[in-house]
């Protein structure tokens, strides 16, 4: 019996780097990689395809494990068929690790494209969901897998040298002004920096434009000291109460604490454990900030240097991989 995962290739972004940081840690734990590139699949005829999910799943063989990272960012039939092509086999074993759920994320979707993703996720023989509240909207909408693991955290591996963040009053924030409202609107007196690529015309005050970086440059950044934000985009918003933010873990392996709007996931897990504080507005946020003290902002420091030990590690994936086998194997 072998052990195989997807891994996507041909995109940029966060979605990629996540699927690409989880093959990296499944490959050092005995996994084979099934090589999966994003590009026009609508474009293939149906024996096209089929030729070149042949190819792309020729190492599976009959009593093997499988894990299905999705979406593959590809025409949603895509995905259907390569689970079918694998399915083929006598004895397979399938999980699929659900990342994004991608007709959550657009306004305005069809309903019968949420009954074509669960009837993907239904192939499996156990989901991996990224929230509690997830799991509860895809049942609700018609997820009947038994078996379910609910992912914990993100990692990061990262094997470079780290400081201890110092007592900085700043607030960091990476993603797009035009998908998060509440950048135009910031008004305080606590800086916030912002990275990203896009042309900005910051009309509040105290916005810092850094530019993009990749994630070993942003966590530099952030060991300088300061807290990492984590807010919901404007449209939609919903999904963030589902979803599991990358951001979170960034910030914590780089020893940063986090504050972040009420109702997302891991709330409770960051105010049980001290590793910062929910708020419902941006200015309670920046009064956060602008009031804390240096013996408190340190203790939070100190409440995360274990857990960013963890995600540096690559210890909650592969804890996640191995549930998956002991799940698929031995129950």
């Amino acid at each position: 019996m072998k052990m195989h995962i997807t891994n996507l290739y041909g995109a940029w972004g966060t979605h990629a780097f996540a699927q690409q940081n989880v093959a990296q840690i499944a490959g050092k734990m005995g996994y084979k990689e099934i090589a999966l590139y994003s590009y026009g699949a609508e474009y293939d005829t149906p024996g096209e395809l089929r030729k070149r999910l042949d190819g792309i799943t020729s190492a599976v063989e009959d009593g093997d494990l499988v894990i299905f990272q999705s979406p593959s960012w590809n025409a949603t039939y895509y995905d259907k068929k390569l689970l079918e092509v694998i399915r083929l086999h006598r004895d397979i074993r399938l999980a699929v690790f659900i990342h994004d759920v991608i007709p959550m994320m657009f306004e305005g979707v069809p309903e019968e494209n949420y009954s074509q993703a669960i009837e993907i996720y239904n192939m499996a023989d156990l989901v991996i969901v990224p929230s509690e509240e997830m799991l509860a909207f895809l049942q609700k909408n018609g997820l009947k897998v038994g078996r379910v693991l609910i992912q914990t955290m993100w990692d990061l591996p990262f094997s470079g040298e780290l400081k201890v963040p110092e007592f900085r009053r700043a607030v960091f924030f990476p993603g797009s002004p035009k998908r998060f409202g509440f950048v135009s609107s910031w008004n305080y007196d606590v800086p916030l920096e912002l990275f990203t690529n896009e042309d900005f015309a910051a009309d509040g005050q105290n916005i810092h434009l850094n530019g993009w970086k990749n994630i070993t440059e942003l966590l530099m950044e952030y060991g300088k000291g300061g807290f990492g934000l984590i807010w919901p985009q404007t449209v939609p918003a919903s999904y963030y109460k589902y979803h599991q933010p990358y951001k979170l873990s960034t910030y914590l392996a780089a020893g940063i604490p986090v504050i972040l709007r009420k109702g997302l996931p891991r709330e409770q897990a960051i105010l049980e454990y001290g590793l910062g504080f929910s708020v419902d507005s941006a200015e309670e946020a920046a009064d956060i900030v602008k009031n804390i003290t240096e013996d408190e902002y340190y203790q939070l420091v100190d409440n995360i240097k274990n857990i960013s030990f963890l995600i540096r590690g690559g210890f909650f994936t592969k804890k996640l991989l191995m549930d998956t086998v002991n799940y698929l194997l031995l129950s």
